[in-house]
């Protein structure tokens, strides 16, 4: 599916213990690498306009999470926050990645937060943007939860219709930004083919954070790694003042607003969120 939007280069199946997870690297071998995570119900195909910038100055790797993409989990099991960080460090050490950048949105910057405070060592910087892991918008959990059950769930995601879909995606962006069709009709096949798979993922990781969110908060407090924080002030679903509480609990952050911005900062305003990790990680020109 992302290849047909954006002619990606081919994606490589590593086979893990408890996934099949697809990456497409592209750029110098010799150069940084950087790991790019996704959010819940995307894929890797969030970062289409954020890689190219990134691709001259660092081994650039898109990961597809269990669920996602091109991306199996085996089996039925369930998921917490540790057994996807347990998940994502056999990825690293599978592909031979030390300690890389790692960028995650939505879920993946939760996933992301979690890996670094999990093994500090294995993570040399850390972008985190519009993460919820410390207090997102209540939102009516139904339909996926709906997709979450056997037989049942498949069957809605490929029934779903397309105009609820887009209304329901739409409402994740700030009021003046509105998806390219060709993204929408790639998120709304995956949605149609894989609302199943990544409906469990993705509940499975919330809900192993807890209502509270104290879980997390406790985890990453006094992280001593270097971290970008980006997030939207129109909402989506994560308020700003989730972001301001990751930067009260990681004291080597910068916090960063983009005006407008909702769950997506990276589609909304791609060129704003490259300006921040280019300068972050000193690449800027």
């Amino acid at each position: 599916m992302i290849g047909k939007v954006q002619g990606l280069f081919e994606a490589r199946l590593v086979q893990l213990r408890d996934a099949n997870l697809a990456i497409y690297e592209i750029g110098p071998r010799t150069k940084p690498p950087i790991v790019l995570l996704h959010g819940f119900m995307t894929s890797a195909l969030t970062w289409h306009a954020i890689y190219p910038a990134l691709r001259n100055h660092h081994r650039v790797i898109l990961v597809d999470l269990p669920g996602s993409g091109r991306s199996r989990a085996r089996g039925a099991r369930s998921w917490t926050t540790c057994s996807a960080v347990a998940m994502l460090i056999e990825l690293f050490d599978t592909i031979a990645l030390d300690a890389p950048i790692v960028v995650g949105s939505q879920l993946g910057g939760s996933l992301a937060a979690s890996l670094a405070a999990n093994h500090p060592t294995r993570v040399s910087r850390l972008i985190v943007i519009a993460a919820g892991a410390l207090g997102e918008a209540r939102t009516n959990t139904r339909l996926y939860r709906t997709l979450t059950l056997p037989v049942l769930g498949p069957l809605v995601a490929w029934s779903f219709p397309y105009w609820i879909f887009v209304r329901k995606w739409a409402a994740g962006y700030g009021p003046d930004y509105w998806p390219d069709a060709v993204i929408l009709a790639a998120y709304y096949e995956q949605f149609c083919e894989r609302g199943a798979e990544m409906a469990r993922f993705g509940l499975d990781i919330r809900y192993s954070y807890r209502d509270s969110f104290d879980e997390v908060a406790g985890r990453i407090a006094g992280l001593d790694v270097p971290t970008l924080l980006i997030y939207g002030t129109a909402g989506g679903g994560i308020p700003s003042t989730t972001g301001r509480r990751f930067a009260k609990l990681l004291p080597h952050s910068s916090l960063i607003f983009l005006p407008g911005c909702g769950a997506f900062p990276q589609e909304e305003s791609p060129a704003s969120v490259v300006a921040a990790i280019l300068n972050f990680l000193g690449d800027a020109k």
